[in-house]
């Protein structure tokens, strides 16, 4: 009965998280509606280039603190964790805040040479109050306490969503680009208060060799295994971008940056599985145990995915053209996109799978040949082909990438790989099963 509940509470998460996430995806597709016929793809360009930067110092400078704390707090509970979270944070948020300013001012002439001061302040801003948030939601992951993070993240989406509207009486990307860092300090607080509020109550105990204080050397260390791979990750996902607006102006920037946006949209469910196994694989101590869920997880992911992905193209080539003529040159770089988009869902899963495992600093190698792929062909396509260029080289970086993840998660854990493709016979009677009380009900 333990084991069924244990799984049954992994499947309510993923569910939850998956149905937060995928409503989520349905309001960002509103919020995109609303902006793409009102604002010229130059002011949309802001809105991406704000959240672009700021994520960037948050992903560059956060030394990836964020993994660290759902890694520990699931292992060894948040009253071993918490003195090393407060100092650890503290720092990082000044060092944040201090080079922001810096990049700012040393590159005011250049890259954010068309670019108005306020929006350079508050993608700095966005940078320090990512990081803050991202600290608060990593505790409740490793709490396993997805229910108030996913009323969080739909909040997140019901603001911005309403936030958007307000381009049909100011069309500026100013409203927005300030919205969404009031929304991140609403997030800060509210996850603050869950975790203040919930830390008195019993939680279950840690298994007894995990049962101890965590020093701030210790949580950097694992966090700097997976520094490495999170900002190579996160170079993968924009150097096309960065390199198509420093060719191209923002125009071609903010049109390749929708279709991106668009498609990013067909991995809410590996985002969402991904969230909620990492931190239970990490409590786990049976490898079999491990193995097993990430394995099915990884099969779910991505049956649903290779259904979906051929529907949002066929979708975007009928309304695109009828609702948002501006946007219509997307079309292309987004069909071009779903092909990495489907091998990107097994990195997705697998690589948090590792990192669970402990071992993040096998990431490192899948991510380096997605941003190697990426880099090399950007440069060499993007000057001939442009937008369709960037797509190109993202595509291939990122099937790349998922490939490469598959083979390093097969050979760490000895897994064959049909394991991961096709399913096996408790899997099929457990479908068979979940089918036939559908009929009853």
């Amino acid at each position: 009965m333990k084991e069924k509940g244990k799984k049954t509470g992994v499947l309510q998460d993923a569910l939850s998280t998956f149905g937060t996430n995928a409503f989520g995806a349905v309001l960002a597709l509103v919020s995109s509606f609303c902006i793409m016929p009102v604002l010229d793809p130059g002011e949309s360009g802001l809105i991406t280039q704000n959240q672009m930067v700021g994520s960037a110092l948050f992903t560059l400078l956060s030394f990836s603190v964020n993994s660290s704390i759902i890694y520990y707090v699931s292992r060894c509970k948040l009253k071993n964790v918490v003195r090393s979270i407060k100092r650890v944070t503290v720092v990082l948020i000044m060092l944040i805040a201090v080079v922001g300013v810096l990049v700012v001012l040393v590159l005011r002439d250049s890259y954010f040479a068309d670019t108005a001061l306020l929006y350079c302040v508050c993608a700095v801003a966005y940078g320090v109050f990512s990081f803050v948030s991202n600290v608060f939601l990593a505790i409740l992951r490793g709490e396993n306490k997805f229910r108030t993070y996913n009323l969080i993240n739909l909040m997140q989406r019901v603001l911005t969503t309403l936030f958007s509207l307000t381009v049909f009486l100011w069309p500026t990307a100013a409203v927005i680009v300030s919205g969404s860092i009031f929304i991140l300090l609403l997030s800060i607080i509210m996850a603050w208060r869950s975790i203040r509020r919930d830390v008195s109550y019993a939680q279950s105990p840690p298994a007894p060799e995990n049962d101890r204080e965590i020093g701030s050397g210790e949580l950097l260390r694992y966090s700097l295994k997976s520094h490495v791979s999170n900002v190579l990750t996160f170079t993968n996902t924009n150097v096309s971008s960065i390199i198509l607006k420093a060719n191209n102006g923002l125009t071609d920037f903010g049109v390749f940056a929708k279709a991106y946006t668009i498609v990013q949209q067909i991995w809410i469910l590996p985002d969402a599985v991904s969230m909620v196994i990492m931190s239970r694989i990490a409590a786990m101590t049976d490898t079999r145990d491990k193995t097993k869920l990430a394995t099915l997880s990884c099969k779910l992911v991505t049956y649903i995915t290779l259904i979906c992905l051929p529907l949002v193209v066929l979708l975007a080539k009928i309304f695109i053209p009828i609702l948002f003529p501006k946007y219509v040159d997307c079309i292309q770089p987004l069909t071009i996109l779903t092909v990495g988009s489907f091998f990107i869902t097994y990195a997705k899963v697998l690589a948090n799978s590792i990192a669970a495992y402990g071992k993040p600093e096998l990431n490192i190698i899948s991510t380096a040949v997605g941003v190697v792929f990426n880099l090399g062909l950007s440069l060499v396509l993007i000057p001939h082909f442009l937008v369709a260029g960037a797509a190109i080289a993202t595509s291939l970086s990122l099937t790349a990438q998922g490939i490469t993840s598959i083979i390093i998660f097969c050979v760490y854990t000895k897994t064959p790989f049909y394991r991961l493709v096709l399913p096996t016979r408790d899997e099929l009677s457990l479908a068979a099963g979940l089918l036939k009380r559908g009929k009853r009900t």
